[in-house]
């Protein structure tokens, strides 16, 4: 193997997990250890020289997707063709999935799918990734390889930079766009890569043409990270799915509700969903334009705006009307956002979260059975009176009636 290694990583407890070292022993066997055919790649890689989660292992190798399968049928581990029209398999060893690739070169891009050819040449598969940052390698030793040349040196200055030409990188794949964003959110520091901030805005046409699923991924992706905002007005400025906010999106608010909501250690997305729709509901139809939006978020957001429709959280009987209709997470996440636009004190927020985790929500003791044994008639009326004595009792601080 031509490339040397650049760096060594300290220490890590992955490296050593015997199903890793077992994956990468039956790949490798029979290679120099100078010149493996398989190296850990991407993600796991890069994580690991930030000193974050590692939550994937990719391997790349120079095994077609058949030498793969074949070896790992020897080893008795299993196999799984997760995307073998690409040269993916996934082997899973002690119940730990390892997505391995064979390396690869484009051949023919739309922007949404690309035809591949295999190869067996390390830096020609990392031509073909999109940052640098996710083009080095290592082997189970931890010794870390930069194919390129540039992504030790980008993800020390903690800069997300297309590999090559980002009109190029864009063209091959045109989700390549909303990564760019999400990566800089992840990874990024300081300003964005003037050229990368170019290709985009020039290619911002295209995203129209990706799946729902995709896009969808991405800013969820993006909506999760702690200051999501900043990135998301880079984004508008530079022309990018300008229309997925609905009317009334304030960028202020949502930044504010990303601080509190860290703060507590109560994220959530639904809410934050909420206030890129307006804190409307009906800002979901805006949404549903680019996002398949789930329907358990769909309920929390139609819970979240009841609960801020109806009353003040700085009052307690309002918190406990709000969690007997819409529930604890809908409250908690109505109170984050009633701390943000100010109209709860955050300093009375630990008294108003410790009622909603911990007060009893009771059951309302009426039934329509009840009422029928008492002489009422089943119809609409018997229907109004069960709701009017709901109400009472609300008002009556959940004590019993008479």
């Amino acid at each position: 193997m031509d490339m040397k290694p650049a760096q060594t990583l300290t220490p890590q407890d992955w490296l050593q997990s015997a199903p890793l070292q077992k994956v990468l022993a039956v790949l490798n066997e029979g290679a120099p250890q100078d010149d493996p055919n398989a190296l850990l790649v991407g993600g796991c890689v890069r994580n690991a020289l930030l000193g974050q989660t590692i939550d994937d292992i990719d391997i790349a190798t120079r095994l077609t997707p058949d030498e793969v399968i074949a070896r790992m049928d020897a080893a008795g581990i299993k196999t799984i063709p997760t995307g073998i029209d690409h040269g993916t398999i996934t082997a899973v060893e002690d119940g730990q999935p390892f997505e391995i690739t064979t390396l690869r070169r484009d051949v023919e891009t739309d922007g949404r799918r690309a035809i591949v050819a295999y190869s067996t040449d390390w830096a020609e598969d990392a031509r073909r990734r999109d940052f640098t940052i996710n083009t080095l390698l290592a082997d189970v030793k931890g010794r870390v390889y930069d194919p390129l040349g540039e992504g030790l040196k980008d993800i020390q200055a903690r800069r997300v930079v297309f590999v090559g030409e980002p009109a190029q990188r864009i063209a091959e794949d045109h989700l390549r766009i909303l990564r760019y964003f999400r990566f800089h959110a992840l990874y990024g520091a300081g300003n964005m890569d003037p050229e990368a901030l170019e290709a985009c805005e020039a290619a911002a046409d295209k995203i129209p043409s990706l799946s729902k699923e995709r896009i969808t991924q991405e800013i969820f992706k993006i909506l999760s990270h702690d200051d999501p905002a900043g990135v998301l007005s880079v984004m508008a400025g530079r022309g990018i799915l300008t229309d997925l906010p609905a009317s009334g999106y304030n960028p202020q608010l949502l930044k504010d509700l990303c601080f509190i909501q860290k703060q507590f250690g109560l994220r959530a997305l639904p809410a934050r969903l909420l206030v890129l729709g307006g804190l409307k509901a009906e800002g979901v139809l805006t949404l549903e334009r680019y996002l398949l939006i789930p329907k358990l978020y769909k309920k929390d957001m139609a819970a979240i705006e009841g609960v801020l429709a109806l009353a003040d959280l700085n009052e307690e009987q309002a918190i406990k009307e709000a969690l007997y209709r819409y529930g604890r997470t809908p409250t908690a996440q109505a109170l984050m956002i009633e701390i943000a636009l100010d109209r709860v004190m955050r300093g009375g927020a630990g008294e108003a979260l410790n009622l909603i985790r911990n007060w009893d929500i009771p059951t309302f003791p009426v039934s329509g059975e009840d009422l029928i044994k008492q002489g009422y008639k089943p119809g609409p009326e018997l229907g109004q009176k069960v709701i009017a004595l709901e109400a009472e009792w609300i008002k009556g601080g959940f004590r019993n009636l008479c």
